[in-house]
């Protein structure tokens, strides 16, 4: 009776030293970051002739990889007119080793040329040494009464050429007094948006591109 008095008075003992223990470890491995308020980079491609400008207003980087975690990213494209196009987006994730970014969370494009055209996705990725975008998921396209959904998509920064798989175009047109006429729906294996012209280019195995127009205005 006199040995288990001892060996629980012992476990009661040890018990706050482990706490203590483990709560320094877990301190150390928060403090083994390091956080940075108003996060800027300003980084050039000189071989697809661009520079970006990234800036958070929190970013958390780690000492062991160099990888940068950064919050409500803003992430801005210039070419040689100017800013070609900007990225918000919830969160995106900097990998010195690879020189590349992931960008996730309510992710949203838009084109400095046109402020009603943009696109929605989840997240992205790209190799900062190239001119490549990979949309990994699927991609929604605003184009002013235009919408287009895909399953994926490549956009090439260089040559403003979007390309995107399994896509449905949907646009609304309407008259002069503002009602809405019809409705154009197209079904495609494959669609290319050419930022230049500002042209679309829709194409399917065999050939097989589904077009629906439908008419709400009949006299």
């Amino acid at each position: 009776m006199i040995l288990l008095r001892y060996y629980f008075l012992l476990i009661i003992t040890l018990l706050p030293l482990l706490g203590c223990q483990k709560s320094n470890n877990l301190t150390s491995q928060v403090d083994n970051k390091s956080y940075i308020n108003n996060f800027e980079l300003l980084q050039e491609n000189p071989n697809s002739q661009t520079s970006l400008k990234i800036v958070s207003p929190k970013a958390i980087i780690d000492p062991t990889s160099n990888d940068i975690e950064l919050h409500e990213s803003l992430i801005e494209i210039f070419n040689n007119n100017g800013q070609d196009f900007k990225v918000k987006s919830g969160n995106s994730s900097l990998n010195n080793l690879t020189n590349s970014i992931r960008v996730f969370n309510n992710v949203n494009i838009s084109f400095s040329n046109n402020h009603d055209y943009y696109i929605t996705t989840n997240s992205f990725d790209w190799d900062l040494n190239s001119s490549v975008i990979d949309i990994d998921n699927a991609v929604n396209i605003n184009f002013d009464n235009t919408k287009i959904n895909a399953s994926n998509g490549i956009y090439n920064i260089g040559s403003g050429l979007l390309n995107i798989v399994n896509s449905e175009f949907n646009r609304n047109v309407y008259n002069l007094t503002g009602e809405e006429e019809y409705q154009v729906k197209i079904v495609s294996d494959f669609a290319k948006w050419f930022k230049r012209d500002n042209t679309l280019e829709f194409s399917s195995n065999e050939k097989q591109v589904e077009t629906t127009i439908n008419l709400l205005l009949t006299q």
